[in-house]
């Protein structure tokens, strides 16, 4: 008997708490989980589609077609956050799921084999950033009896490459009409194109409010930003990044930094630690020590053209610097590294994340020539099972010794 009564009552708990937050004082990291709260309210809602997907997905396409979109490694990052995971990574390491697999995907397929989620109308997968999250939508598909339509990424960005992607995304868009009965309003679509530019333009400005010494921004402010992919293409994501852009804009107008006594800037690796941990109060309060850039937070695509919507969203899908060669990733690392001015680098090497761990000594080698030097974190980012705080602070502290000696 599938009964998610947990889930509808997390997300209206949360988006109610919020909504009494935001009436008593409006932050735009409070706006930002207002937000990303009401997706999760679409879920139970008749007037919205059920989608489970990977990461990287046009949204876009999603909103205009009134699906609600749900990356299966938010939704593991969720469960770990709020202390709720543990069930359910037993329940499928009872059915064979290894311990060797990520976190973020053997927590969704255990909480789909409790009933906690509902059925989805769609279930569509895209075959980069890695496998496990396909593997994992593969499995719901199972569970629930459901097709998987997955996006075959090209990695070579030719013109050939994109007519190739954006006749996918028409697959795609067949499938979604096929299992929903909902039509792609392309109005609606070229709409959701001008939101994305106008959000677009506010977080480029928020990226370079935050490159300001000290920055505007403390570690937690755009922590798992990540999430904003499923505000993409709508006036909700619009708001969220003109609010960042105007507090951030205030604090550096009337000096009120995100950590006024900032010594070392850092740039963080792909996944921060969902569970609670004081790892980045100890950054901030014993050495003043700010993560002003998160690698998945940077705006790597151009303007979207509106009159080519899909053109235009396969571009920029094809260009993310997680595609293709691993060198694409190491000039992005780079170029954070010397634009927000950086210290040192963080990269919690989450355990069975193949894509990220065969890359770990290039990341470090790349960083070492541009005078950045990084420390690696073996951790478990979602299963706190795994994680051993007291080693893991030691030799945290050991890396910010070390910055702290190289400054004299």
């Amino acid at each position: 008997m599938v009964d998610y009564t947990l889930l509808k009552q997390y997300f209206f708990q949360l988006e109610d708490a919020l909504k009494h937050k935001i009436a008593l004082k409006l932050t735009p990291r409070r706006k930002f989980i207002y937000e990303i709260a009401r997706i999760g309210i679409r879920i139970f809602d008749k007037n919205w589609s059920n989608g489970w997907t990977t990461v990287f997905v046009p949204y876009e396409i999603l909103n205009s077609m009134n699906v609600s979109g749900m990356f299966v490694e938010f939704f593991g990052a969720m469960l770990s956050g709020a202390g709720l995971s543990r069930k359910y990574f037993e329940l499928a390491e009872s059915k064979g799921y290894s311990t060797d697999s990520c976190s973020y995907h053997r927590t969704i397929i255990g909480a789909a084999m409790d009933g906690l989620i509902p059925e989805p109308d769609v279930l569509i997968g895209a075959s980069i950033p890695c496998n496990g999250g396909v593997k994992a939508l593969k499995r719901i598909g199972e569970i629930f009896n459901k097709d998987v339509f997955i996006l075959n990424i090209p990695i070579e960005v030719t013109s050939k490459s994109i007519d190739y992607l954006v006749d996918q995304y028409q697959q795609m868009i067949d499938y979604i009409e096929e299992n929903t009965g909902r039509k792609l309003d392309y109005h609606k679509l070229k709409q959701s194109i001008k939101f994305n530019n106008q959000a677009r333009e506010y977080l480029v400005e928020v990226n370079n409010l935050c490159k300001n010494v000290p920055s505007p921004s403390i570690s937690n402010d755009l922590k798992n930003f990540i999430m904003y992919i499923l505000l993409l293409g709508t006036k909700e994501g619009v708001e969220v990044a003109k609010n960042y852009r105007d507090e951030f804009q205030y604090r550096i107008d009337n000096k009120f930094f995100g950590l006024p006594e900032e010594k070392y800037r850092l740039l963080w690796i792909q996944n921060r630690i969902q569970f609670k941990t004081d790892l980045i109060n100890t950054l901030e309060d014993r050495f003043g020590a700010n993560v002003v850039i998160d690698e998945l937070n940077h705006i790597w695509w151009d303007e979207l053209d509106e009159s080519d919507p899909l053109r235009s969203l396969a571009y920029r899908m094809m260009t993310h610097p997680l595609v293709g060669p691993v060198e694409r990733r190491l000039k992005v690392l780079t170029q954070l590294a010397k634009e927000y001015r950086v210290n040192g680098a963080i990269n919690p090497a989450h355990w069975g994340c193949r894509q990220s761990g065969g890359a770990r000594v290039l990341f470090k080698e790349a960083l070492q020539k541009v005078g950045v030097p990084l420390i690696h974190l073996d951790v478990d980012c979602v299963d706190e099972r795994n994680y051993s705080h007291g080693q893991i602070l030691t030799r945290l502290e050991a890396f910010m010794e070390m910055l702290t000696a190289s400054n004299f």
